[in-house]
């Protein structure tokens, strides 16, 4: 059976559930009694067709498919908490133009997208709306089908029907150690030093790891994958801390540098692209466009500092 629009109090009372930890506490946070919340959170199941909560003892405790719905379900509830600063944006005058939606990858939205913001308020002085989602990569599928965004930044390309990807520039793959370990001489690290290596990675299906996989697989080595995670910074915070090398592809927390480690460059020709994503049937003008090319920009320049870190080790 085909899941039905939920109602907004039922997703309101889930979320709540999942945040408290018991369907009391929940309902008198949103005024209701124990009983009407339990039917509401029985017609939701019902109406997501999914089972969202084990019973037992008179006590919920969520299911994987609750867990996997939670993120869902906040980020609607954030997009209905907009609409009054929507409306009365257009009640008074405001233009579509005046409100631009960029959706990012982490390390993007922290090392490039301030500094293009910063650009564009520059060059236009214009009384703009930035609203800046910040995103896993695995999300992107899903944001990319509910068209909630103008431009994304993003590793490309991204395969869904509804969008188009737009390549700017390759970024290298590149190895962050320890100051002081062996490999650190090198300005070029070879694969094949990193066959025994313990190795913190971001998690499988991204652009990254699929690169990587290739440059292993040509070199006939299996990685040494100690930690794993689904943002680069995690995996590479992590994997320093527990004395692994990280390999990104060039994007990454400058503050490690200044703790011990240094960033060298992968010998490889395999690279990973950088560009735009942007839903396939709209057009960015006005204002996007204005900010899409400061953003643009903004990459190039942390491209030649890369260059420059990279050759000046």
């Amino acid at each position: 059976m085909s899941a039905r629009m939920p109602k907004i109090p039922a997703l309101k009372l889930f979320v709540e559930v999942m945040q408290t930890g018991t369907i009391a506490l929940a309902a008198e946070r949103l005024h209701l009694t124990h009983s009407a919340a339990s039917r509401m959170l029985s017609a939701f199941e019902k109406d997501l067709n999914l089972k969202l909560f084990k019973r037992e003892r008179q006590r919920l405790s969520p299911t994987e498919a609750a867990t996997s719905f939670l993120p869902e379900a906040l980020r609607a509830l954030s997009v209905l908490d907009e609409l009054p600063k929507i409306s009365d944006a257009i009640r008074d005058g405001a233009t579509k133009e005046q409100l631009i939606r960029i959706l990012s990858l982490p390390r993007m939205g922290e090392e490039i997208i301030p500094a293009a913001i910063r650009r564009y308020f520059a060059e236009t002085g214009a009384d703009t709306r930035i609203n800046i989602s910040v995103e896993a990569r695995h999300n992107l599928k899903r944001w990319a089908a509910s068209r909630m965004f103008d431009i994304a930044l993003t590793s490309v390309p991204v395969a869904h029907p509804g969008v188009r990807g737009e390549p700017i520039v390759d970024f290298p793959l590149c190895v962050i150690l320890p100051r002081d370990h062996p490999m650190a001489a090198e300005r070029d690290i070879p694969v094949e030093a990193l066959a025994d290596a313990p190795l913190s990675l971001i998690e499988k299906g991204s652009i990254l790891r699929q690169r990587l996989a290739r440059v292993f697989d040509e070199a006939g080595l299996i990685p040494n994958v100690r930690q794993e995670s689904s943002t680069m910074d995690v995996a590479i915070h992590v994997g320093l801390a527990a004395g692994s090398l990280a390999v990104t592809d060039g994007i990454f927390p400058k503050s490690v540098l200044d703790q011990g480690f240094v960033l060298r460059r992968l010998k490889t020709d395999h690279s990973v692209p950088v560009g735009f994503v942007v839903p396939l049937d709209q057009e960015v003008e006005g204002a996007t466009a204005i900010m899409k090319e400061a953003i643009r920009q903004e990459v190039f320049n942390y491209r030649a500092g890369l260059n420059k870190l990279l050759n000046a080790n």
